[in-house]
């Protein structure tokens, strides 16, 4: 069986989100798709505004910001999220996330980054990218489920024992912020 028209589209906007700004062949070719049809998926993107053409170029279009921005792994969390990732990155100096599962992978949903070289690969709404040492703490749904892990960089020569009481504290105050 073929691929959707919405698979297609989706599958346009992935490449360019890993990739930025991509031609028309170059699309075609990293998607695995007649340039037929990614000519005329990227055209009615564009009209939407999910993608953006400059001088032959397509890249993510100001749309996808707007609908990415609405979007929350659990009502509120983000707001309660924000004040204890900025905390704890000044405390212990490091990158700090909140990585919540989606599907077949982990997510950023929130981040608050120290390190020049997080900023690309732990940007919020990126995969959680494989290599990277992290401690974790889970964040618990008002029923107890986790939902989430407040996560901080492990930074080479650092003990993880001493990241792991103001990691654990972060995640109780989401988790506690959430239940109120």
């Amino acid at each position: 069986m073929g691929r959707s028209v919405l698979e297609g589209a989706f599958s346009l906007l992935d490449r360019l989100l890993d990739e930025g700004e991509l031609g028309l062949s170059q699309l075609a070719d990293r998607c695995e798709m007649p340039k037929t049809t990614v000519h005329r998926l990227l055209e009615q993107l564009e009209v939407l505004g999910a993608v953006e053409n400059v001088r032959g170029r397509y890249r993510v279009g100001a749309q996808m910001f707007r609908y990415g921005q609405a979007w929350e792994p659990a009502p509120g969390i983000l707001q309660v999220a924000r004040q204890p990732l900025r905390a704890l990155s000044a405390t212990i100096r490091t990158s700090a996330i909140l990585a919540v599962p989606r599907r077949d992978r982990v997510l950023v949903a929130a981040a608050s980054l120290v390190r020049a070289e997080d900023v690309a690969r732990l940007r919020p709404g990126a995969t959680v990218p494989a290599g990277i040492e992290f401690v974790s703490a889970p964040v618990r749904a008002q029923g107890s489920s986790v939902i989430g892990t407040v996560s901080a960089v492990l930074d080479h020569g650092r003990s993880a024992t001493a990241l792991q009481d103001a990691v654990g504290h972060a995640a109780r105050a989401i988790s506690t912020a959430l239940a109120s």
